[in-house]
């Protein structure tokens, strides 16, 4: 990893000033302006018209349980009260994005870390780095079902022990074709519940 010079990037080599030893800030949503809480409701406009028939029953359940359908970003202490009851996770602030011992560490504890930035109205369309709404919309829904509450706690647990053995590559190409690309056969047929699905748009 490496601090890159371009003011607007999310990458760090170490934790920033303002953020904790585990890299976890306060959200600060009283800091979000007006534009950003709009780019949100953009976001979650149009990724809703997209899911129905498309996306899992465990991701739109979710939708409903953390009440993400209205307007403006999530308040994480709003958004922790229900998904703590639901599953006992929690969505933590980070300024970008997290070493992996660090991003294994908070899965293992049942912590979600979510980017604390919202992507520019000129980057609808893509992202280098995830945002506030990929992680949030892309990833929490997920984290209301028990089951899959579990898997990513284990799958923390299995980071944390890969790492020791040098075998990060492989966890981590499960990690991509299940939590961020993965599809699922339901009764009414194949469905999509990766974030990296969910929260991008296409016709």
């Amino acid at each position: 990893m490496f601090s890159a010079p371009d003011p607007d990037s999310h990458v760090y080599d170490k934790p920033p000033a303002h953020a904790n030893a585990d890299w976890t800030i306060d959200q600060d949503w009283q800091s979000y302006s007006a534009e950003d809480h709009e780019t949100w409701d953009i976001l979650f406009a149009r990724q809703q018209k997209m899911l129905p028939g498309r996306a899992a029953q465990a991701f739109l359940n979710g939708i409903d349980i953390l009440n993400l359908s209205q307007p403006g970003i999530p308040d994480f202490t709003e958004l922790n009260r229900t998904l703590m009851d639901a599953t006992g996770w929690q969505v933590v602030a980070v300024p970008g994005l997290v070493p992996d011992d660090v991003f294994f560490d908070h899965l293992a504890n049942r912590r979600f870390v979510c980017g604390n930035f919202i992507r520019k109205r000129d980057q609808l369309d893509y992202l280098k780095e995830p945002d506030i709404f990929h992680d949030v919309f892309g990833h929490v829904p997920m984290l209301a079902d028990q089951r899959f509450g579990d898997y990513m706690a284990a799958y923390g647990r299995g980071g944390l022990r890969a790492l020791k053995y040098g075998t990060l590559k492989q966890l981590a190409r499960l990690y991509w074709y299940t939590v961020e690309f993965g599809l699922i056969q339901e009764a009414e047929g194949l469905r999509i519940y990766g974030a990296g699905i969910v929260s991008s748009y296409g016709e």
